[in-house]
């Protein structure tokens, strides 16, 4: 399995099957649900391929995230929590401020969602 990529001016997604993981790096300041589209459709086929398994959301070398972000990041929590087949892990930076106030919230959405902010 390849490993699939979005990248923009100032980030880049990548979704690795062999590891189960999603990473997010860079600045992401994207503005509306159409533009977040493409992130939305890996998140989707990460999930879909973890089936009965897990998927980590690395947010650790993500410097910033937009709220058009967080709310696609909440979205799909949401979306995952209603289909329940995939044990979500979400890593995250305790030096980057918008992780320690914003990644600890998805578990509020799905308490099942394991939070590892270091």
């Amino acid at each position: 399995m390849t490993t699939e990529q979005i990248q923009g001016d100032e980030y880049r997604v990548e979704f690795s099957p062999s590891e189960g993981a999603v990473r997010f790096e860079g600045t992401v300041r994207l503005q509306t649900s159409d533009d977040y589209a493409p992130i939305t459709a890996l998140l989707h086929q990460a999930h879909a391929a973890a089936a009965g398994g897990s998927l980590s959301l690395d947010f650790r070398r993500l410097q910033f995230l937009n709220s058009s972000g967080i709310s696609m990041i909440s979205k799909f929590v949401i979306n995952a929590r209603k289909q329940d087949q995939v044990a979500l892990i979400v890593l995250g930076n305790s030096d980057i401020y918008w992780q320690q106030k914003s990644l600890g919230n998805l578990q509020k959405l799905w308490p099942k969602v394991t939070i590892e902010i270091g």
